[in-house]
């Protein structure tokens, strides 16, 4: 290809850096901008990487100003993603934002409708979309496997007794804009939402807690990820959701950085016609008189080579989204009134579906009256 897609960078710490390994695999890729309010940090990242020396700024908006630029990716704190992604939207630059896609619903909402309105590619960077586990799962379930949907759990947690991220991006609300609710719910039900395809949450509740992360002993144990700064702990470490679609479905969520246990369990979904089970995908249903259970032998994948490639992919081509920001956005709404509920000691909250998201939402997969 002789044209090169010129991609900026807004954050240059260890996450722009994970795509930025991605991104230099793809011949055609220019590495042409990138800022970071740390301008030392911008400064490493832009020689370790070739970006020219001109064109490192502290401001992203000075970057968006002065160098053209054809895709970014938005790899700031959670609750910086919603600034940045709609100064380049309005710029005319495709984004690929960093999960989750903002820190509130309206901040996702405000994404949405600016990508809309400016016609360019908005995709929040989920690479369990990618997952040949994932989308396997939604293969079995659009195939009638859940026809009658009525219960699921959907978790992360795995390898989680002890895994605060210790950054303060992740632990100080006033720049994360919530803990693992945020962190590692959006991906809970990102999987879950795409397997079920996208039902009609009606109601939540849910409730958070800061179980481990003030604990000066539980901080001090060597964990996989290392210790955190409990002063400075403001956000939960544990969540659990209660989510009520149409036809009175049930999902549960539940998601830890820290616990006094090895995991949450597996997440499952039980339909009329059977059921599956993730990590590994497991298929139960009743087959010629007798129960099976089917474990589904899937391929090996790095799921950030899609990530990363299908973006681009979608740039070059004049494509939509590869993840349709509508879902994410929809996610977001369900994150915002769990919080809600859980700010509220768990009291019921009724969910609000805009006119920008209702095309997306499935009526058609959950139990029958």
């Amino acid at each position: 290809m002789d044209k090169k897609i010129k991609i900026g960078f807004v954050g240059a710490g260890g996450i722009a850096r994970a795509h930025a390994k991605y991104y230099k695999n793809i011949p055609f890729v220019e590495f042409e901008a990138v800022s970071d309010i740390d301008i030392e940090k911008a400064k490493e990242f832009a020689e370790i990487y070739g970006v020219p020396k001109e064109n490192v700024f502290k401001d992203y908006v000075d970057m968006f100003d002065k160098v053209q630029l054809d895709g970014v990716s938005i790899c700031t704190p959670h609750k910086h993603h919603v600034a940045p992604t709609i100064y380049a939207l309005k710029r005319g630059v495709h984004v690929l934002v960093e999960k989750p896609m903002a820190a509130t619903a309206s901040d996702a909402l405000e994404m949405l409708r600016t990508a809309i309105q400016y016609r360019r590619i908005l995709m929040v960077g989920f690479q369990n979309r990618f997952s040949p586990e994932i989308i396997s799962a939604r293969r079995f379930a659009e195939s009638g496997l859940l026809k009658g949907f009525y219960y699921g759990e959907t978790v992360e947690g795995r390898e989680r007794r002890r895994a605060v991220p210790p950054r303060l991006s992740f632990i100080d609300k006033e720049l994360s804009g919530g803990g693992v609710l945020l962190d590692l719910g959006c991906y809970a039900i990102d999987n879950a939402m795409y397997i079920l395809g996208y039902p009609e949450a009606i109601k939540v509740s849910g409730y958070i807690y800061t179980a481990l992360g003030k604990d000066k002993e539980a901080a001090s144990v060597v964990g996989s990820w290392g210790s955190w700064d409990v002063e400075k702990f403001t956000v939960e470490d544990f969540a659990v959701g209660k989510i009520v679609f149409k036809n009175n479905a049930v999902l549960w969520l539940k998601v830890a950085w820290a616990m006094h246990n090895d995991d949450l369990g597996r997440p499952f979904f039980l339909g009329l016609r059977g059921g599956l089970k993730l990590y590994p995908l497991e298929i139960y249903r009743d087959e010629h008189g007798y129960m099976t259970t089917s474990r589904v032998v899937l391929p090996q994948k790095d799921v950030w080579v899609d990530k990363i490639g299908k973006f681009v992919e979608a740039i070059i081509n004049g494509l939509d989204s590869p993840i349709d920001p509508r879902e994410s956005v929809y996610e977001m709404i369900i994150i915002d009134a769990l919080y809600r509920s859980a700010y509220n000691g768990g009291e019921e909250v009724k969910i609000y579906i805009p006119d920008e998201v209702k095309a997306i939402v499935n009526n058609n997969i959950l139990l029958v009256e």
